[in-house]
Order: C-alpha cells, then sequence, then structure tokens
C-alpha cells in the first residue's frame, strides 16, 4: 500500500530522538546522525499532529474521515523508548517500532523488557532485519535469513506475532518485498519509493532532524521544496546506479559539505 494523497495518509519515518543526557549507539552507520531529532521538536512535531486534529493508524485502523499519519521509528535505540516513548504515550499516540534483531540490548539498543513494555502500551513491534544489511547485495538464501531470522527470534522472546517489515537502508525491489510477504510479513514499510517499484508497501518521509516545524508541515502536505526534490531523485539514482559502498562514500562527502 502508497501512501495515497486521495486518502489523506502520510507515514513519518524516525530514527534517533536525542537530548543532551541521551547516548546514541557506536555502531551507527554513515550519515545516521542527519536523522537525529531533538527530542523538544519531536514533541513538537506530535503537538502539531494532536492540535490539527490527525489520525493515528496502527494495523490498519483508524477513522475513515479527514488526515491520517502512521508514525514509525528504524533500529530500535534507546533513545526512543527514553525519550520518544513518553512523549507518545502523553498525547495518546501508537507507534511502529521496527528492531534489528542482532542490536537487541547491545549498548545503545532497546532490549526485550522495553519492548515488551512498548507492546503493553499498544505500540507495534515490527523487523528491521536480523544485521541491517542492505539487502539488495545478498544472495536470495541470504535475503531469507535476514526476514526469517529476525521475525522469529522477535517472536520467540517477545511471544507475539511480528507482521510488519521495515526493509533496512532504503535498497528494495519486488522481488524482496514479495519474499518478505512469502515470510510472514503483512506489511512492508520502505523509505522513499523507487519508480520501478510494483509491489505494494508503504513507502515513508523521512523526517530530518534540522527541519523546522514549517518544513514538518510541507513534508506532510507534500509541498517539498524543489532543491530536496531534486536531492531525493539524485540519492535515489546513486543508490540504483552504486549500490552499498560507492553510496555510501558519495553519502558521507555530501554530509561533510553540508554540515
Amino acid at each position: 500500500m502508497t501512501a495515497e494523497k486521495s486518502v489523506n495518509l502520510s507515514a513519518l519515518m524516525y530514527h534517533g530522538i536525542v537530548s543532551a543526557g541521551v547516548a546514541t549507539p557506536d555502531d551507527r552507520e554513515v550519515g545516521a546522525e542527519l536523522y537525529d531529532m531533538p527530542v523538544a521538536h519531536f514533541k513538537a512535531q506530535m503537538e502539531y499532529l494532536k492540535n490539527r486534529n490527525y489520525k493515528v493508524v496502527v494495523n490498519g485502523t483508524g477513522a475513515e474521515m479527514g488526515n491520517h499519519v502512521i508514525i514509525t521509528f528504524d533500529d530500535g535505540e534507546m533513545n526512543n523508548f527514553d525519550l520518544a516513548f513518553p512523549v507518545l504515550r502523553g498525547l495518546g499516540f501508537k507507534a511502529y517500532f521496527f528492531i534489528i534483531a542482532a542490536r537487541v540490548g547491545r549498548k545503545g539498543y532497546m532490549g526485550m523488557a522495553e519492548m515488551k513494555a512498548l507492546h503493553g502500551a499498544g505500540m507495534i513491534i515490527g523487523s528491521h532485519g536480523l544485521s541491517h544489511e542492505i539487502l539488495t547485495n545478498l544472495k536470495e538464501t541470504q535475503i531469507e535469513e535476514e526476514l526469517t531470522a529476525s521475525k522469529k527470534y522477535l517472536e520467540r522472546n517477545l511471544e507475539i506475532p511480528i507482521e510488519a517489515l521495515s526493509v533496512p537502508r532504503g535498497f528494495c525491489n519486488d522481488k524482496i518485498i514479495q519474499m518478505a510477504y512469502t515470510a510472514g510479513y503483512k506489511t512492508v514499510f520502505i523509505s522513499e519509493r523507487p519508480k520501478r517499484l510494483k509491489v505494494e508497501c508503504i513507502d515513508r518521509i523521512p523526517v530530518k532532524g534540522h527541519w523546522s516545524l514549517q518544513r514538518f508541515e510541507q513534508a506532510l502536505t507534500g509541498n517539498v521544496p524543489w532543491g530536496e526534490k531534486i536531492g531525493e531523485q539524485a540519492k535515489q539514482s546513486a543508490k540504483f546506479i552504486l549500490r552499498e559502498g560507492g553510496y555510501n562514500w558519495v553519502r558521507s562527502v555530501i554530509l561533510k559539505l553540508v554540515k
């Protein structure tokens, strides 16, 4: 399913929620800090949604009329639990938390106790792969392992069904998404939607840490500045042409230039 404008549905993709007193993990990928959202900004964004009567959707539930939003978090960092969860709970919002199975319990990442607390509060726990590998670089048997082992690990330890997947790192194709459905996932989330993609899935708005509230509003309404549109198109082309190694190098250079 794509976030169709005709039904006023937007899906938001967050990563780290940060403050001066909460550390981020040491083993993050290149450029992760671009998505680090100060908790005060995150709270302002959530209050914006609340004040404008956005309906938060999880598991396909929500009012049929009006504006709808899906809130998601990738990677399973502990700051999601320490900082984002209290904000969501205070506003009565539900969200998806996508977990890198191999990083559960590591320094800076949530453990089973935190995930169980999130689930008990009505949040949705999903998989973000076994090791956060770029799936398009892997053989078919390795992709199956990333999809199924992460799902089984979380289901076994949390004793709940894991039915949602966030494809790691934004690299995907029709075959990978279809393999996810075959593995038992009912909903598949990606980041920006590649033009070549045909299989049903939910694309998301990657929320950047430096965004103003005005820029956040623009993202929700689809009014993206033309410069950013060109940048996103270039990024998608780089992902398709360069694959992981080259793309990460180009991305690191660009991030240094824009800091």
